[in-house]
């Protein structure tokens, strides 16, 4: 099932506002969005980024997974490049290759998120692509 554009431009909005340095789980940008089972599909969003065309960018590499790591399947110059963006904000990964949730995660207030979606719907906000 491919998610709607109305949805990605959603997440790309919501992707947007994510402060440097800090990140978000696919899980949570779902969850914030109101669909809390739709990890995968935040994941099908921010990988549609290399085929949209956008006018504003959406820093997609400060989305990752629940464990606090970079999860870009088949593709590892993108896992390299994402690992490297938000390094160069300050994020510091473990011996692990993961990085600190509870450091470093954005948790904006549900008042914050609805402002910052309403109008979102509309149009295809911008992304720099993966």
């Amino acid at each position: 099932m491919q998610p709607s554009p109305s949805f990605n431009a959603l997440v790309y909005a919501l992707v947007r506002h994510i402060p440097r340095g800090k990140v978000l789980s696919y899980g949570r940008v779902a969850e914030l969005l109101g669909v809390p089972n739709g990890a995968r599909a935040v994941g099908w969003a921010l990988s549609a980024l290399k085929y949209t065309r956008v006018a504003e960018p959406v820093p997609w590499h400060r989305v990752v997974n629940a464990q606090g790591r970079i999860s870009i399947k088949g593709a590892p110059e993108a896992a390299s490049e994402q690992r490297a963006r938000l390094e160069a904000e300050g994020v510091i990964f473990d011996e692990r290759d993961t990085l600190d949730l509870s450091r470093y995660r954005w948790d904006p207030p549900p008042p914050v998120v609805t402002e910052l979606l309403r109008g979102a719907g509309s149009g295809v906000p911008g992304a720099d692509a993966p």
